[in-house]
């Protein structure tokens, strides 16, 4: 059975957000009528924590927003000396920093302490900043001309699309449920965003500023919204770790362009083309054992064709994800001792949660089900809930042996081959429900209510990443970290795709929108004495 709700965030937030580690790269870029290629990549912002939504100020500089000092500022960046400098010093962070048309200023959104969210310009000749749209929560934003602004406004937990005239400071809505994506299109006089008005298949709009009139272009790859413009009749996109390209009346589909993985890409969020089509920013999360500063290597250069490439790993579907934990339920039930061990690994683990070692490989797991099969004349489990993310799977099971019946939980972690990790989770008694700290929390969060939402916490609260990697120990390190994400997140959403309760836990699927992007989790919350006690992510 499955559980909707809707707040702004969970636990699983933080966990994603502080732990994301983003980089800006610049790539050389060759494009002729049949081929694209990428080449000569470098991590150019190689700086721990927070570096997004890049931009070319002109031939020779790059900006792009960068953590320093516990904040986000506007970075500037040298393309040939590879320096980099910051160009202001407010008290707020800086987002989305680009170059105003005909001006020595560039503009960006900051958020201030106090909550307050607006658009601002930025004198590059001394830092100072002036307010440009009033009464306006600009979120995203493009600039038509020196006069005009396209942006997405929050209005009412969605993005709105509107353009303001700084000349007679006139704002005016033109579209609803737009995402994060505006570019002027090239040798036109027309600006592309992403509606999301149809929840199953976003699509890439053109917009006239002048008329107001709105065209289809194309429909975007499923739930990618981060596009650039090669030139007026190719656009770029990004998703995971791989670059796609669709040439407009030409391509039916999108082409893979190149996998960038081998630079320690693994989810593209953000891309810029510059003026002259030569280069490419790509901002993306990297892997933790990414290098820090990727040179080009003919390593690389062979990932940079406009072919599909193997992963080393196979990242399966939900539905693949799920067939796979499923193959080795029925032989359970009807004891065909074969048929069920084939469904794991040879060297599958199996524990006890958080991290009990039990046993590990196919053959000693056969030799045990053998045994528990002999010793018990019935046996039979029923899947009553199943959430799955990525390559791991949970499912809510109540399982007979004999006359007993009982409720647990099982952790599977899958890959092509099979279950190759399994982790029992018992159903601890309790006298209280679980749930109802879980959700005060949750509303806690829900209204950045920083000390109402440490309360629902123990003293020594423990946040791990699955199996047991602890991340943060202790009440006090988690209100510094949600402190500071508080401040800095303006719009937070999360909805709880599934849940299952078990004694003292309870687990949830979420789904999260962190400016704009999709990020999807699983939390295992373990309550004790009314408090939470301990958060297990799955990622």
């Amino acid at each position: 059975m499955k559980y909707y709700f809707i707040f702004l965030c969970s636990l699983l937030l933080t966990n994603v957000f502080c732990q994301s580690n983003t980089e800006v790269f610049l790539f050389d870029l060759e494009s002729t009528s049949s081929k694209i290629e990428v080449k000569n990549g470098k991590n150019i912002s190689n700086n721990e924590g927070y570096d997004n939504q890049p931009s070319f100020l002109n031939e020779d500089y790059v900006l792009f927003a960068s953590s320093r000092n516990d904040q986000t500022d506007i970075a500037k960046y040298h393309i040939n000396y590879k320096s980099r400098i910051f160009i202001n010093s407010t008290q707020g962070g800086e987002y989305s920093p680009l170059k105003i048309p005909n001006k020595y200023a560039v503009s960006a959104v900051r958020l201030d302490k106090d909550g307050k969210q607006r658009l601002y310009s930025y004198n590059l000749s001394n830092g100072e900043s002036t307010e440009l749209i009033q009464d306006l929560v600009v979120a995203y934003y493009t600039w038509h001309n020196e006069n005009t602004i396209v942006s997405a406004v929050i209005e009412e937990e969605q993005l709105n699309l509107y353009v303001t005239n700084l000349l007679d400071d006139a704002s005016k809505k033109h579209a609803t449920k737009v995402g994060r994506s505006f570019h002027k299109i090239p040798n036109s006089d027309l600006v592309s965003f992403i509606s999301k008005e149809n929840d199953n298949q976003w699509q890439i709009k053109s917009f006239d500023p002048s008329t107001g009139k709105i065209r289809l272009i194309a429909n975007t790859i499923k739930n990618v919204e981060d596009i650039c413009w090669l030139d007026n009749k190719t656009i770029l996109c990004g998703n995971d770790s791989k670059l796609y390209k669709l040439t407009l009346k030409r391509d039916n589909s999108w082409k893979t362009v190149a996998d960038l993985s081998s630079y320690g890409i693994t989810k593209i969020t953000r891309l810029a083309v510059n003026a002259e089509a030569n280069k490419l920013l790509i901002a993306g999360d990297i892997s933790t054992s990414a290098p820090n500063d990727t040179q080009d290597s003919d390593d690389n250069a062979s990932n940079n064709s406009e072919t599909e490439t193997t992963d080393t790993e196979v990242s399966l579907t939900e539905t693949q994800a799920g067939a796979i934990v499923q193959k080795h339920i029925d032989p359970f039930n009807t004891r065909r001792l074969d048929e069920f061990a084939n469904a794991f690994d040879d060297d599958v683990v199996v524990n006890r949660f958080p991290k009990d070692y039990m046993y590990s490989g196919r053959n000693t797991l056969k030799e045990n089900y053998k045994q528990f099969f002999k010793n018990n004349k019935k046996s039979n489990v029923k899947v009553l809930n199943r959430m799955v993310h990525k390559n791991t799977v949970i499912d809510e099971e109540l399982v007979t042996v004999n006359n007993r019946t009982v409720r647990q939980a099982t952790v599977y972690e899958v890959d092509d081959k099979g279950i190759k990790s399994m982790t029992f989770v018992r159903n601890k008694e309790t006298t209280s429900n679980p749930e109802a700290i879980v959700n005060t929390q949750l509303e806690r969060y829900n209204e950045r209510d920083i000390e109402g939402f440490t309360k629902t916490y123990s003293n020594d609260i423990k946040l791990y990443t699955f199996p047991e990697n602890p991340t943060t120990t202790g009440q006090a390190a988690l209100k510094k970290s949600y402190a500071t994400f508080f401040e800095r997140v303006p719009d937070l959403n999360a909805e709880v795709m599934n849940r299952i309760v078990l004694g003292n836990k309870v687990i949830d699927k979420e789904k999260v929108i962190i400016n704009g992007q999709i990020f999807y989790a699983i939390a295992i919350y373990e309550v004790n004495d009314g408090l939470i006690s301990r958060v297990t992510f799955i990622q």
